[in-house]
């Protein structure tokens, strides 16, 4: 059995002259504990690679 819907309008209706958006809303940093502060990764940066020196 199908449900009866309204036809979908071609654009939605434009706003007033007068209407401003509303700004989005702040929202403030996460908590977080001393050690889960974010660190980058030492593996990703734009140094060369580095090669271990051979032993003699």
């Amino acid at each position: 059995m199908s449900v009866p819907h309204e036809p979908v309008p071609e654009k939605p209706p434009m706003p007033g002259p007068g209407w401003m958006p509303e700004p989005p809303i702040g929202e403030p940093e996460p908590d977080r504990l001393p050690d889960e502060t974010p660190m980058p990764n030492p593996d990703e940066n734009n140094e060369p690679p580095k090669h271990a020196q051979p032993h003699s």
